[in-house]
């Protein structure tokens, strides 16, 4: 069985004009040495299989570090943060998912 692909690591520059779109959107910010992590992208990704529509980054929240701390307050990797269709974070979620917990967490916020 073929091990499970991650998410592409994106640019917060290139996708923070899509925070707010009318869709909600999830920024996942990670670490390329964190398993947790690599977990939760592998996770993503199978969402993002089923639901190509949904709208799921990862961000490099090593590279991004001025956007992880400055803007997002993030403390921790990885960190998910959750938006509802105006642009509004409405939950925060630190640490990895399992699948069936996500999918919970994703209908709970308007990914449907």
């Amino acid at each position: 069985m073929p091990d499970k692909k991650a998410l592409p690591v994106m640019k917060y520059a290139d996708v923070k004009e899509n925070i707010g779109n009318g869709k909600p959107l999830i920024l996942s910010f990670s670490m390329t040495h964190c398993y947790s992590c690599l977990a939760m992208s592998k996770v993503f990704a199978q969402v993002l299989e089923i639901h190509p529509e949904f709208q799921i980054y990862s961000i490099d929240g090593q590279k991004e570090r001025i956007i992880t701390r400055d803007i997002y307050k993030i403390t921790m990797m990885p960190t998910q943060l959750f938006f509802d269709a105006e642009g509004n974070e409405v939950f925060r979620h630190e640490g990895a998912y399992k699948k069936p917990v996500l999918d919970i967490i994703l209908k709970k916020y308007g990914f449907e």
